[in-house]
């Protein structure tokens, strides 16, 4: 497993390996990528309306 990119976004740091999107197909990337933000956004979504209802 190598490490490919670490990114630090304020407290959280993503860090991104070879081992596991390597042979994933232009399809199952986007499959993928879907089924992130379906997760992701709504968390996202909440979090900004949060912050901006506390501005």
């Amino acid at each position: 497993m190598s490490k490919v990119k670490e990114v630090k976004r304020e407290n959280t740091t993503f860090i991104f390996h070879d081992d596991y999107c390597k042979d994933t197909t232009p399809e199952g990337a986007k499959a993928i990528s879907k089924e992130i933000a379906k997760l992701v956004l709504p968390v996202l979504r909440a979090a900004y309306l949060h912050k901006e209802g506390t501005g």
